[in-house]
């Protein structure tokens, strides 16, 4: 049972996500609302973290998005590819990158009814047609997976690819930041 504070939180991180408010605009609302002021968006943020169970983890990024600061890249102040800082004058990173961890947004979305159903789209409502593609489901590599058992290192199990309807096609895209070198778009 969520509390009347923990449902508040949830319904203004709804009204910002819904509406894409910018961030300027809600840390405006509590002059909006003076009587009644939510919480900040970093508050927010956390509280509905910790209500999903999926944390996202912030990491620095060039400006330019020529590197994520890990790995070997981890102790420079600058950016070794363009020169440009990667604190502000605060010792802020002028910029980072949201990653959200995989698994625990995949168990989130099969705890969810509507969206677990969602998910199984290509097993049960996708109708496939030879002549017409629509999405990755109709592609070559997907019907070609179908027909090819599962192989992991030397062993080879009796299943074909997503024989199960709960078996997940996962696809990647980048947005606003190039994990290339020098690359000034994604």
């Amino acid at each position: 049972q969520l509390s009347d504070d923990d449902l508040a939180i949830l319904r203004i991180f709804a009204l910002k996500v819904h509406s894409h408010m910018t961030a300027k605009t809600f840390e405006k609302l509590p002059y909006a609302f003076p009587t009644a002021p939510p919480p900040s968006w970093n508050i927010t943020q956390s509280r509905v973290a910790a209500l999903s169970g999926v944390e996202p983890v912030l990491y620095n990024c060039c400006v330019n998005s020529c590197c994520c600061y890990i790995g070997p890249n981890a102790e420079y102040d600058n950016c070794p590819y363009c020169n440009e800082p990667r604190y502000d004058t605060n010792g802020k990173p002028r910029q980072h990158y949201t990653y959200v961890p995989l698994i625990p947004r995949l168990v989130a979305m099969f705890q969810n009814k509507d969206m677990s159903e969602k998910m199984q789209y290509r097993s049960c409502d996708h109708v496939y047609d030879p002549n017409i593609i629509t999405d990755i489901f109709d592609g070559f590599v997907y019907r070609n997976l179908l027909h090819r058992h599962v192989s992991v290192e030397d062993h080879q199990y009796p299943h074909t690819y997503f024989s199960d309807p709960r078996d997940i096609a996962l696809g990647m895209a980048t947005d606003g930041f190039a994990p290339f070198r020098k690359q000034k778009t994604t």
